[in-house]
């Protein structure tokens, strides 16, 4: 099976002729070979009615059919079939091209969009992203069918009978040209104005897509708070200001198209008369009357379809600028990669003097003058109350983010001075919001180490206490488990995570509340495996259950983004601070009055 292969480019197309080049960029030859067969297919079509004029005026001078009126006849065959043989080889050309050129849309943009910082996911909606990239790639289908089989052979026709129309008269030729340039003219000036409509059309739809993907992915707590009404609602109003712009880029086409209506009936009537004057003064002969009719019939319905393919190109253009527009912005810093031969074995890992303000928020400090200094193989409690800072230390850690002021540091390198991908490469993370792709249980197990074997998954499965439900699912490791896991419990999902991380066997271990949707039972036999996991590798594990870090050599409080506390689950219960109030409040892991 064909791999499409992914841009090398950092940064994403900000216009839509910018992604047009990049698509078409490696199939350059192959699509000027395409226009120059059509050409030839196009001068066949558009010459083959002059044939006929020939042959009419050669009949009405000499009825009888002679050796040249056959040749006549012979020469009409030929442009025909030359018409019909060129486009049929053009399509054949273009089905080499077409598919994976669109495809080539697809993974610039899924790949660009991979690469966008932490916040641009933080801030955007999924459904929104998703409409964008595939509503693009669509797009741009339809752009290229209409350029390839409407616009470039209406063009090339109409230009064609305009110099075959100026070879039957003078008159007919100028009428047509004229006219020909003024609609273009008209067309693009009204084009502008409605391609800024569409895009604000497309940007409402883009809403609604969110909107609902967003409602259908919270299905249960839609029902369990009996708010199906209220997403309608506020689907109903999304879909009101679609009907409003839609309406407003409606009338603006309709009276382009009353224009163009009524200038190629009066183009036609103008034309009509010219040519029974000139007719009737004998300036024109019978079979020029016949290409006349031939040609400003054919081209009065492609200067339609081609001014009506305009209006399409700037609602092209306009959805997918909207898309581009919400795709924008800068990607993911870059830095020097590491290859896995020169990844650490063992993490020594210091963060010192850090400050962090979200971007957003920049003069309120979440994080303030962070000195920690982790030796390796240490393991190392978080702990705090609710909005201390804990999650937003772990996505420093995970280089989510970066520090406001101050340095984080792996074996006294500044994590900033490497690419993203490094810190992450030594890291095992488990989030206390379960992360599953809707692929099977094995799939998301060896996400972790696609190259794993066998072996390793199952041993994964069973530290994890996860084997035994597997076991038992209908297609065992191999079930699909649906979106973000729904097919799981909690508890299921939770521990598939765990397995991931044990599969990953990193240096670096980051657990953030992972086991806190496991009942007693389970986090016990877990704990178990998570503390021979983290032998000889440094830990960092952030839990509201104090119990699961007593053992811990380190545990570190943390209160309104400074550090309270740092010390062992001794030292501290000693000390009569934060964390001796915490422990004293709980008991076996639940809150006691």
């Amino acid at each position: 099976m064909r791999k499409y292969t992914v841009p090398t480019e950092n940064i994403m197309p900000e216009t839509t002729w910018q992604l047009i080049r990049y698509m078409a960029r490696p199939y350059r030859f192959k699509i000027a070979l395409f226009f120059f067969i059509t050409l030839i297919g196009v001068i066949g079509w558009t010459a083959a009615p002059f044939a006929v004029s020939l042959i009419i005026t050669e009949l009405s001078q000499d009825p009888t059919i002679d050796t040249k009126a056959w040749q006549l006849v012979v020469l009409f065959a030929a442009l025909r079939l030359c018409d019909e043989l060129m486009w049929r080889a053009g399509d054949a050309l273009m089905s080499t091209i077409k598919p994976p050129m669109i495809e080539r849309v697809r993974a610039a943009l899924f790949s660009q969009t991979l690469q966008k910082p932490h916040t641009f996911f933080v801030n955007a909606s999924s459904g929104r992203i998703g409409h964008w990239i595939n509503q693009t790639t669509t797009t741009m289908n339809e752009l290229v069918d209409t350029s390839i089989w409407t616009c470039w052979g209406q063009i090339t026709s109409l230009i064609f009978s305009a110099i075959f129309l100026f070879a039957a008269h003078w008159m007919l030729g100028l009428l047509f040209a004229v006219w020909m340039v003024l609609l273009f003219w008209y067309n693009m000036h009204r084009g502008k104005t409605f391609g800024s409509l569409v895009a604000n059309e497309s940007d409402e739809r883009s809403k609604a897509s969110g909107m609902v993907v967003d409602s259908v992915s919270n299905a249960t707590s839609v029902r369990v708070y009996n708010a199906r009404a209220r997403e309608q609602e506020q689907l109903a109003t999304i879909q009101g200001d679609i009907v409003r712009r839609w309406k407003r880029s409606w009338r603006h086409h309709l009276v382009t198209n009353t224009v163009k209506g009524q200038s190629a009936s009066i183009v036609s009537i103008l034309a009509l008369v010219i040519v029974l004057w000139q007719f009737s003064i004998g300036n024109v002969e019978l079979g020029s009357v016949v290409l006349f009719l031939a040609y400003f019939g054919s081209a009065s319905s492609g200067l339609w379809q081609l001014a009506w393919a305009l209006d399409q190109y700037y609602r092209y253009f306009g959805t997918i600028q909207n898309a581009l527009s919400g795709l924008a912005g800068e990607p993911e810093r870059s830095g020097r990669r590491v290859s896995d031969k020169q990844l650490p074995k063992h993490i020594d890992l210091v963060l010192k003097d850090v400050d962090f303000a979200y971007a957003d928020q920049p003069d309120i400090l979440v994080l303030q003058d962070i000195n920690i200094d982790i030796k390796k193989g240490q393991k190392v409690g978080i702990v705090g109350h609710s909005g201390a800072g804990k999650s937003t230390f772990v996505s420093l850690l995970l280089g989510f983010y970066e520090p406001s002021r101050g340095s984080i540091s792996i074996n006294g390198i500044d994590i900033r001075t490497k690419d993203p991908s490094f810190v992450r490469s030594v890291c095992a993370f488990v989030p206390q919001d379960t992360s599953l792709f809707n692929r099977t249980i094995r799939e998301n197990i060896v996400y972790a180490k696609p190259k794993a074997s066998e072996k390793e998954i199952t041993n994964a499965l069973k530290k994890a206490e996860a084997f035994d439900f597997v076991q038992k699912l209908p297609d065992g490791i191999d079930t699909l488990i649906g979106e973000r896991g729904v097919k799981l419990s909690g508890g299921q999902r939770q521990r598939i995570a765990i397995a991931r991380a044990i599969l990953k066997d990193s240096p670096l271990l980051v657990l953030d509340e992972a086991t806190s949707a496991l009942d007693s039972v389970s986090e016990q036999a877990i704990q178990k495996a998570l503390h021979t996991l983290m032998q000889k590798r440094t830990a960092v594990v952030i839990a509201h259950r104090l119990s699961t870090l007593k053992h811990l050599d380190r545990i570190i409080v943390v209160e309104e983004g400074t550090i309270a506390e740092d010390g062992t689950h001794e030292a501290l219960i000693k000390q009569g601070g934060i964390y001796a109030d915490l422990w004293r409040r709980q008991k076996d892991g639940f809150i006691t009055e």
